[in-house]
Order: structure tokens, then C-alpha cells, then sequence
């Protein structure tokens, strides 16, 4: 995957959209924004609640009220911080992007400009749910992922496990949009091209998912959507000579 800027205007390919980013400003469900405030900003300084750490920063839990949502918030200092936080708030662009599209989580906002707030999917990561039918299931991400070009956005890291769901054992939930590139209108060259090398990620990571990585196994119908990358040619070349080299020094014990 390539590595982008965040600096600049012109050099943040991931596709800033003209949107504000703006604070949550509707209660949830009897939940006041100050509430939830005040529960994350406990949460960081316990280190409480943490459903789960990325390269993003952590994920809690929050569950109260009837509610179970979903709250991301940046880790680290200095420079590491605003990078991730700036990931954040790309996220949020990219989720109210989303907001009609089904097998999204739903985003209720960016609270306090840095804690981005979302729904809790009950579903199961991939690489450990039992899927029940998996035609239905790969034809259904199939068609997400569609849905999520049309909306102008490449996820970008779908190959990652943990950023597919199943939820009901049939049905996949896309997640974690931290590094996802929209496609800006107009003239954006390096946008556009950027956004084209994305979606064929999105597409050889479904076939990858679909085959469990045994490409030779692809039914005609799907071929054309697996079109590998330069980029994924060489990593797996890069892959495939160290664990060569790693098979052969065990050999040799």
C-alpha cells in the first residue's frame, strides 16, 4: 500500500471532501454530547473500556443508556498525534460520504473535533466467523464495495482482516475508512490516479478473500476483478523470497 503525505493541500491524495468537521450536536438517544464527553476523556485517562488498539489509536466501548456506540480516539504525542488525529477526521469525511450506504457503520460525529463516534456492529472479524453461505456473503461485499466506488471511495486496506465484519454469519460490514482515498471532481491527476490504484485494491482483496489467496482456483466470472498492482507484485515477491530464505535456513539446522 502506498504511503501518503498529510501535509499540504496538494499532497493530501486521501481526498479531502468539502465538508466542515464539526462536533456532534444532537443527543443520542438521551445521551448528551457532554456526557459522552466526559465518559471518553475518563476512558483515555484510565485507560479504560478499550475495545481495541490500531495504528489509529484505540477504540472504546462505550455502553449506557440503551446504547452500545463505538468511540475512536488518537494515541501518542507530538507529531504522531496530529497525523493520527488528522486520519480521524478523514475517517469522519468519509463516513458522512457514506451515510446512505448499508453495510457502513453509521456516524454520528466527530465529538470534541477528535473522538470520532460510531455505531457498534455486532458482527464477527472475518478471518474467525463461520460463514453460513458464502456465495451470498462475497457477492453481497461485492456489490458494497461497488456501492462504495459509486460513492467515490476506495477503502484502500481491505486485505486487512479486521476491517471486514460478519454480521448474522451472513452478511460483511465494512469498517475502519482511516486510510481511504475519495476522489476529488475536476482536475486532481495524482487524486485520480491514486483513487484508480485504490479501487483496484479493493477488488483484488475481494478475490483474495473469496479464494483464501488461491488464485488459481478463480472462476472465470470473476477474473475481471482481479487485476494485481505493481506495488502488490513486488510485496508478494518480497514475501515469497523471505519466507523462501526462512524455509531453507531451517533446512539447514
Amino acid at each position: 500500500m502506498p504511503c501518503f503525505s498529510f501535509f499540504g493541500c496538494a499532497a493530501y491524495p486521501w481526498g479531502s471532501i468539502e465538508l466542515p468537521v464539526t462536533p456532534m450536536f444532537k443527543n443520542i438517544n438521551n445521551l448528551t454530547e457532554n456526557e459522552l464527553l466526559q465518559w471518553v476523556k475518563e476512558s483515555v485517562k484510565t485507560g479504560s473500556n478499550i475495545l481495541s488498539r490500531g495504528y489509529q489509536g484505540h477504540v472504546y466501548l462505550y455502553e449506557g443508556k440503551g446504547q452500545r456506540l463505538i468511540l475512536k480516539a488518537p494515541i501518542g504525542r507530538g507529531l504522531g498525534r496530529l497525523i493520527r488525529r488528522a486520519m480521524l477526521r478523514n475517517e469522519y469525511r468519509v463516513y458522512s460520504r457514506l451515510s446512505e450506504v448499508h453495510g457502513v457503520p453509521h456516524c454520528y460525529g466527530l465529538l470534541d473535533g477528535r473522538y470520532l463516534v460510531l455505531e457498534f456492529i455486532d458482527g464477527i472479524l472475518v478471518y474467525r466467523a463461520r460463514i453460513k453461505d458464502r456465495g451470498v456473503f462475497f457477492e453481497s461485499l461485492l456489490n458494497l464495495i461497488k456501492e462504495l466506488h459509486k460513492a467515490d471511495v476506495a477503502h484502500t486496506d481491505l486485505k486487512k482482516k479486521s476491517n471486514l465484519l460478519v454480521v448474522q454469519g451472513r452478511m460483511p460490514c465494512v469498517i475502519d475508512f482511516g486510510v481511504s482515498i475519495v476522489r476529488k471532481p475536476g482536475f486532481a491527476p495524482l487524486n485520480h490516479y491514486l483513487y484508480n490504484l485504490a479501487r483496484k485494491f479493493d477488488f483484488n482483496a475481494w478475490v483474495k478473500l473469496k479464494y483464501d489467496g488461491k488464485y488459481e482456483n478463480i472462476a472465470d466470472e470473476d477474473r475481471e476483478y482481479f487485476n494485481r498492482t505493481v506495488i502488490e507484485k513486488v510485496s508478494r515477491w518480497i514475501k515469497d523470497t523471505y519466507l523462501d530464505i526462512k524455509k531453507a535456513l531451517r533446512g539447514g539446522r
